[in-house]
């Protein structure tokens, strides 16, 4: 796995989980028959448990740090996502003050901007391809902005104070969410985490075929349960550290959707 994989074909990250549970495999299998061959020539062989144990805690420890550091990700992400969905819909609520076409421009862009923000995540293969989207959504955000800030400045007297003050700092709390959601997008731990943890797993699984092999404990009924638990062990990291390629898109942009089933058919005029 290389930058220039992950960079420039993102779609491949959701082949990410089958890669480490293939190399997994691959590795036990080679452990397993390297195992075999010793015993086969040299009869008895030792292994030396208090090593294997130390390299199982490692594997261990990098594991869950990596499912700690996805799981604090998603988190953020999902927060950054609700924000977006609440700062829209409190503007929403607020262009009341506005004069009543005002209102009906305003809501219209920031209708766009939901659409804009639901279709950023959708059908991105490239590193480019995710940055000129995020460059869309951010020009949609200063196009929302710029329309919303005018019409307050033309809102009516009896409700001008409650646009500047109200209106306002929703806008622009709006504006920061955005900002803060184009910046998570691009979060993520280094890949030379990813790549240890990649190296742990397969020198742990090397090691559990060898010893297996060597003390003729072959428990394959155990070995499908290990198996299977790290396969999807693998597939919540990266479902959590990759949301969008992996994730349920009804799921990741639920207060979103919601916001646009809401208030969408709303701001169409009469």
């Amino acid at each position: 796995m290389s930058n220039y994989l992950m960079l420039n074909h993102l779609s491949f990250i959701k082949f990410l989980p089958l890669f480490f549970f293939t190399a997994i495999v691959l590795f036990l299998v080679i452990g397993w028959l390297h195992g075999r061959y010793r015993l086969k020539h040299n009869g008895t062989v030792i292994v030396r448990d208090s090593l294997a144990a130390s390299i199982f805690g490692l594997s261990a420890l990098v594991l869950g740090f990596t499912f700690s550091s996805a799981n604090d990700h998603f988190t953020k992400r999902i927060g950054v996502n609700r924000a977006e969905a609440y700062s829209i819909e409190r503007v929403y609520q607020s262009t009341k003050y506005l004069l009543p076409q005002d209102q009906i421009v305003a809501k219209k862009a920031l209708d766009k901007l939901i659409e804009t923000r639901l279709k950023t995540f959708i059908n991105v293969d490239t590193e480019q391809e995710l940055d000129s989207h995020l460059e869309a959504l951010n020009n949609q955000v200063s196009a929302t902005n710029e329309v919303i800030i005018s019409a307050i400045a033309r809102a009516p007297v009896a409700t001008q104070n409650y646009a500047n003050k109200i209106l306002a700092i929703q806008l622009g709390e709006m504006v920061q969410a955005f900002e803060d959601g184009a910046l998570a997008a691009k979060a993520h731990p280094p890949a030379i985490i990813e790549r240890c943890l990649l190296v742990l797993l397969c020198v742990g699984s090397l090691l559990s075929g060898y010893t297996m092999a060597v003390h003729k404990e072959e428990d394959w009924f155990l070995t499908a349960i290990y198996l299977a638990l790290m396969g999807f062990s693998l597939f919540v990291i990266f479902t959590l550290e990759f949301p969008n390629q992996l994730f349920s898109y009804e799921a990741v942009n639920v207060d979103l959707l919601r916001i646009q089933r809401l208030y969408g058919a709303a701001s169409s005029p009469p």
